[in-house]
């Protein structure tokens, strides 16, 4: 079927469901009108996410506005106390400051050179092998991908590589291997912070509410152990799928020329400074989103950053950030969510089968949709369970989203390496769908005792 089919479709089926709603035909759901409203939002929000009718950002803003010109008023009529800043507040909250923090340090490094700086200096120090190459590729892409967009660390590095691959012959499997751990590598750093993809944000949020939310530090200690595990096991699934013949790579040994100035030190020392506030935010009583605004104020303040590179932000990133928060109050405030989890065959279900359940659940759909929208979806009905402790749970949920990459669809560092039409669909399924396999059942076993051993609950 065809683009444009897909999308008439979509839109056809969204109306139609938005109309049956609007005329009452859902009431053989036996749920009451804010119940119906709610089930009518996230149908449409999952038909938009999943097949992409729309821009992905734009279904964030529908959200929104079905929340505040729809659902608002039934919730009043019916005697409840919501008002529209429920919702609005959900693009403006303390994990979307967390995201702009990063987007704008992330901005900074590159205008001034910083990040390539750092990747080309680690990159000479390896020496020429292939494997110790690709090694030394997939942690520095992973470090770099804990703290800036795991989208932009991805295209920083495969900007970086791609003349390397030039200099290996064309059928030199050693290609495929390096230009696959660009992204393999960015997906697996994206977990070590919270602020490393969107789903840790989105777990983040929900059980900050809940008030066990760990801190910055807390799931850098969580992740980290894992994050350089995967990695090596990353690693070797490459070399046993993609083994070369070369012994040497010739690799150009001119440094990137840093410009030691005014601006290159205060981007430093604030940088700095933001990441020992986001380690310590257990010590103080900034929070993550209030210690993020740190770089914005410096950097646009000292004209480090301009209006154009203000522009040049990720804002879809922000708004699709802050429609799955809406969606998600959106759920609970109409009580579809507690609804649906008297409805799910869970009953009897510990902590432990619940997170394996609704993992295994968000794998599989991360595979072929947006992990951000899929963490959306699932972790607002995860949390409606009740169930306690939350924290493995949702972050369960979270790494499940973010350790999905089998197909290029599946996460966007995946389909920029895909784009450079040197790999084929194969190449990344076989690869990516051994390294996700191994990546959930580590999580869900080794990770989830490390996780109760160092105090997460």
């Amino acid at each position: 079927m065809s683009r444009a089919w897909t999308k008439a479709i979509t839109l056809c089926s969204v109306g139609l469901v938005l109309l049956l709603t609007g005329i009452g035909a859902l009431e053989f759901t036996n749920l009451d009108e804010a119940g119906q409203v709610g089930l009518c939002m996230l149908v449409v929000a999952a038909l938009l996410w999943v097949t992409e009718a729309v821009p992905l950002f734009v279904t964030s803003l529908v959200v929104l506005l079905l929340s505040v010109a729809w659902l608002t008023p039934v919730l009043q009529n019916s005697g409840n106390a919501i008002e529209p800043d429920l919702f609005l507040g959900q693009f403006f909250s303390d994990i979307t400051l967390l995201f702009l923090g990063g987007f704008v340090l992330s901005a900074a490094l590159h205008k001034l050179l910083l990040d390539e700086w750092l990747a080309r200096t680690i990159l000479l120090r390896v020496g020429t092998r292939p494997p110790v190459l690709m090694l030394a590729i997939m942690v520095t892409t992973a470090v770099l991908s804990m703290w800036l967009s795991n989208t932009a660390t991805a295209a920083m590095m495969l900007a970086i590589i791609l003349p390397l691959l030039g200099r290996l012959p064309s059928t030199d499997s050693y290609r495929q291997a390096m230009l696959l751990s660009v992204p393999f590598a960015a997906n697996i750093g994206g977990l070590g912070t919270p602020i490393g993809s969107p789903p840790n944000a989105i777990a983040m949020s929900y059980l900050s509410e809940t008030g066990s939310g760990p801190s910055f530090a807390m799931w850098m200690l969580i992740s980290i152990p894992g994050v350089f595990f995967m990695l090596a096991i990353c690693w070797c699934v490459l070399m046993f799928f993609f083994r070369g013949s070369s012994a040497r790579l010739e690799i150009d040994t001119s440094p990137v020329r840093l410009r030691v100035n005014r601006k290159l030190l205060i981007v430093a020392l604030t940088g700095a400074v933001t990441v020992v506030g986001w380690v310590t935010s257990s010590f103080h009583s900034w929070t993550p989103g209030t210690v993020a605004m740190l770089p914005v104020l410096v950097f646009f303040s000292f004209g480090i950053l301009s209006v154009k590179d203000l522009r040049s932000l990720s804002w879809d990133a922000l708004l699709l950030l802050g429609g799955g928060l809406c969606l998600g109050t959106a759920l609970q405030a109409s009580g579809l969510a507690q609804r649906i989890v008297t409805m799910l065959p869970v009953e009897g279900y510990g902590v432990y089968g619940l997170m394996v359940v609704f993992g295994s659940v968000a794998c599989v759909m991360s595979s072929v949709m947006s992990n951000t929208a899929t963490a959306n979806l699932m972790m607002p009905i995860a949390l409606g369970l009740n169930v306690e402790p939350t924290n493995p749970l949702l972050i369960g949920i979270a790494f499940a989203c973010t350790l999905a990459m089998p197909l290029p669809v599946s996460t966007p560092p995946n389909a920029m390496a895909f784009a450079s039409e040197q790999i084929t669909v194969s190449d990344m399924v076989r690869s990516g769908l051994l390294v996700t396999f191994i990546g959930i059942v580590l999580a869900f076993t080794t990770g989830y005792w490390w996780w109760g051993f160092v105090g997460l609950w």
